[in-house]
């Protein structure tokens, strides 16, 4: 990762950032060099630098492993999730990224966890990951704990925290989220790239802690991919009056299961981003909210749920320029919230086909979740996608993203195409 100047500016050719975090004495990256639907992925790296400018290290997977995701810790410490076809691995870093101490993430009841098949699909009882993919596992940090989210080769949803030794992690507790049910892929007619991981978001999940330790997992129900809404409703004895959406479940600070809120968005819907933010659990995804035959139906959402009741405080979908989609979301002053994603792009009213074009969204919401205003963003080439804001320890932003992305068919002729520049922006943002 190259040096950046202060503030931070920095650029990552041929890898996009889609996560940026800091502490005290630094900040992380997680970089990706994007891989067509043809090959093995994801293909993640996590880069480390210090707050004075200083590159302190890289973080890669060994042979055969792909890093997934991480958790910055407040002593400047990082936890690694790294998965292969079957299993996974946490690994402790410095802030240096050399590591600490590993921990193979096994769970002897997932084999057993109840299963509910409705429509078939795939499903691997043994294994920590799901068949079809492996970037389902997600990280948050808990001081110098972990918290844990995952979903299983039997497709069911689990949530874990480990405590954190001189030598090693310990698991504290084991929450089953949503039940092991029949999951199914989606597929593109023609094309060799996923813009926007639509084809897998169904088996991704989405997590974070308050500053108490209370947790939220967000995942995503779609009639004809999964039957989470069926399996949850059997499970739960809590019925599901919907065919698409996301269900968001909190968890007290010792595991306990308080309660599961579904955000019904009606059509076909992604979520890319769960906040804890204002005391509520805030997501943000796209749904496609109207076939247009211009190809400009998809829209963003922003979805707050009550963090003390569960009470859906507000759903918004967001149309600001053609085709929107938010990849995250954060609390800003006045509990107002500031969003990161991509607008003025299209999809194909059919299909999943995304063009390459796209420019760089960042905005600020009400506290109701309606758009208040646009801020203004530098833009590049092709596919421009804002992915990832944390507040930096000087009070400004820290803006990661892309540009130079590919749409859908833009490798199609030459894999060369897929591909992406990264940046870190530092920026303030600031409301009249």
């Amino acid at each position: 990762m190259p040096v950046p100047n202060s503030p931070v500016n920095v650029s990552s050719t041929g890898f996009a950032i889609i996560k940026v975090r800091s502490e005290a004495q630094g900040y992380v990256v997680l970089e990706e060099r994007l891989s067509s639907i043809f090959e093995q992925g994801p293909q993640r790296r996590v880069s480390v630098a210090l707050n004075n400018g200083t590159a302190s290290g890289t973080f890669v997977a060994p042979t055969g492993w792909s890093v997934i995701d991480f958790a910055l810790h407040p002593s400047g410490d990082i936890t690694v999730a790294l998965a292969e076809l079957r299993n996974l691995r946490l690994v402790r870093l410095d802030r240096f990224a050399k590591i600490r101490y590993e921990l193979a993430l096994t769970d002897p009841q997932a084999p057993q966890d109840p299963y509910f098949d409705y429509d078939g699909g795939v499903k691997d009882d043994t294994a920590m990951v799901p068949v079809i993919m492996r970037d389902a596992i997600r990280l948050v940090p808990l001081g110098d704990d972990l918290g844990v989210t995952l979903r299983t080769g039997r497709n069911a949803v689990v949530t874990y925290r480990y405590n954190s030794g001189v030598d090693g992690y310990t698991r504290a507790w084991r929450t089953l989220v949503e039940p092991g049910t029949s999951m199914a892929l989606r597929a593109l007619r023609d094309g060799s790239f996923d813009t926007f991981g639509q084809l897998e978001s169904h088996f991704r999940v989405t997590f974070d802690a308050d500053p108490n330790g209370n947790m939220a997992v967000g995942v995503v129900g779609a009639t004809n991919h999964s039957s989470l809404f069926e399996a949850h409703a059997h499970y739960f004895g809590e019925p599901i009056h919907a065919a698409y959406g996301i269900l968001v479940t909190r968890l007290s600070s010792s595991g306990t299961r308080l309660g599961t809120t579904l955000v019904d968005t009606g059509r076909i819907s992604e979520v890319h981003s769960l906040r804890a933010a204002h005391g509520n659990f805030a997501m943000v995804g796209r749904v496609f909210s109207e076939k247009r035959g211009d190809g400009s139906g998809w829209n963003a959402y922003a979805a707050i749920v009550d963090g003390a009741g569960g009470a859906l405080r507000s759903y918004k979908v967001l149309d600001v320029d053609r085709g929107d989609a938010l990849f995250d979301i954060a609390p800003l002053a006045l509990r107002r919230y500031v969003v990161g994603g991509t607008t003025g792009y299209t999809q194909n009213p059919d299909g999943t086909s995304i063009s390459e074009d796209g420019q760089p969204l960042l905005a600020v919401l009400e506290e109701d979740g309606s758009l208040r205003q646009r801020v203004t963003f530098p833009s590049g080439a092709r596919q421009n996608q804002v992915r990832s804001l944390w507040l930096h320890t000087n009070g400004n932003w820290l803006v990661g993203g892309l540009v130079n992305g590919p749409g859908t068919h833009s490798g199609d002729a030459a894999r060369s195409l897929i591909t992406a520049d990264g940046f870190v922006r530092e920026t303030s943002v600031t409301v009249p």
